[in-house]
């Protein structure tokens, strides 16, 4: 029974289900219980005390699945015990008040439905077998309803309309119970699918960073080579006599250059095993930028800092700042060289970075795809492979990136990222 449930119900919260059984449970030895008390001010012929020893066992029984639930027993168990309890409960009530006649007879489906939806097949026919045995029986077996004091036709009349105004209350209890059951399941596997579907694309996420991590790090090995050759050739270079001074300094230039990127790569070799350090949070962020602004001279960043912003000691993920750069770098192209950066820190621990370029439009399809998706990047406000980096290393650190038309013109990017204190 296990082995088939979870091949035929991956997608059921059992423990939520659980919780509703349960609740249902408690609704209907309410009304069992309300009915007996009310038979009892009437004083008909009804075998009250068993009615009542019938509400006080189901309410016993369900509070004991109750704390079995708390305390970890599987829920499926408890899910299948439990509709047995309500076909016996509900049989016992019927042989009680008139057997098959009764007009309840129908609420035998619910715990049906509630089998077929989220037990094994195997137990779903084995109840409706129980449960249709248990209604051929309340034929034969049964204490029938009182029929008055005076046999006639009046009593048969008047049973008899007993019996329709308990069907009619009957199928307004069954379609309501079930509306609700079935509305209730289906929103569960609703959010659960929800659940699922993110977990997929988080997946493949992963998978894409994968593919470009391993690309990254093939390339990184491919690049030392010719690196390692253009500074022998630079040594050679420099140490050539009778130099020209304008030659000399673009050699050194060279070399510092070639040294830049020699540490970059040495950088991505070991990006993967950095760990989050205890870092001083705006003097390292003006020592990356100082860091990209070597690489990008041509580009003027305004940085807008808050004047009574004090420093503090965080901790900050290193894949932040390769997130950070894109943006930069994305901005710097579209932006025809200059950028605003604006930075400060919120009362809960969130750090906020915008970048403002003041050049070029994100269209409607771009604003709805902006982060999640890369596709082909068009200058002045091109959102490619490097926004959708960003996006997926924000979303791993639990922050995020937004893209929007500033109302002064051009684009802003806004990142979000909670910060770790140090102790």
């Amino acid at each position: 029974m296990t082995r088939s449930a979870s091949a035929t119900l991956p997608l059921l919260d059992l423990d939520r289900v659980l919780r509703f059984s349960l609740y249902s449970r408690w609704v209907f030895v309410a009304v069992l219980g309300t009915s007996t008390l009310i038979f009892y001010w009437l004083k008909p012929s009804l075998p009250l005390l068993p009615l009542a020893a019938v509400a006080l066992g189901m309410a016993g029984l369900n509070l004991w699945l109750t704390r079995a639930g708390r305390s970890g027993w599987p829920a499926q168990r408890l899910l299948a015990f439990g509709l047995l309890l309500d076909v016996l409960a509900l049989g016992l009530v019927l042989g009680l008040t008139g057997g098959a006649s009764n007009p309840l007879a129908v609420l035998f489906l619910l715990p049906l439905v509630m089998a077929a939806l989220v037990c094994s097949p195997r137990f779903a026919w084995w109840l409706t077998a129980l449960a249709t045995g248990l209604y051929l029986l309340l034929f034969f077996w049964h204490i029938p309803l009182p029929a008055g004091e005076h046999a006639g036709h009046g009593s048969h009349e008047a049973l008899f309309n007993l019996h329709l105004t308990g069907m009619w209350l009957t199928f307004a209890l069954s379609a309501g119970l079930i509306t609700a059951c079935v509305s209730r399941l289906v929103r569960i596997l609703g959010e659960r699918e929800r659940r699922l579907n993110q977990a997929y694309q988080r997946q493949d996420t992963d998978e894409r960073l994968l593919v470009l991590a391993m690309e990254a790090a093939s390339l990184t090995h491919q690049l030392s080579t010719p690196l390692n050759n253009l500074f022998l050739l630079n040594e050679e270079l420099r140490e050539t006599p009778n130099l020209p001074e304008e030659v000399q300094e673009d050699l050194q230039l060279a070399h510092t250059q070639l040294k830049q990127c020699a540490d970059i790569l040495s950088r991505l070799k070991h990006q993967s095993q950095a760990e989050q350090e205890p870092v001083q949070l705006y003097r390292t962020l003006s020592e990356r930028l100082a860091q990209w602004q070597n690489l990008r001279p041509e580009v003027r960043v305004d940085w807008q800092r808050p004047a009574d912003a004090q420093d503090r000691e965080v901790r900050l993920s290193p894949l932040f700042w390769p997130a950070l750069f894109n943006i930069l770098n994305n901005a710097a192209d579209a932006g025809e060289g200059r950028i605003e950066l604006l930075t400060r820190l919120h009362d809960n621990g969130d750090w906020e970075l915008g970048v403002h370029n003041r050049s070029g439009v994100l269209s409607e399809a771009q604003l709805r795809r902006a982060g999640l998706d890369q596709f082909d990047s068009g200058k002045p406000a091109g959102l490619g492979l490097g926004v959708w980096l960003s996006h997926a290393t924000l979303s791993r650190l639990n922050g995020r990136l937004e893209l929007g038309n500033h109302a002064e013109g051009g684009v802003y990017a806004r990142i979000l990222l909670p910060l770790e204190p140090t102790p």
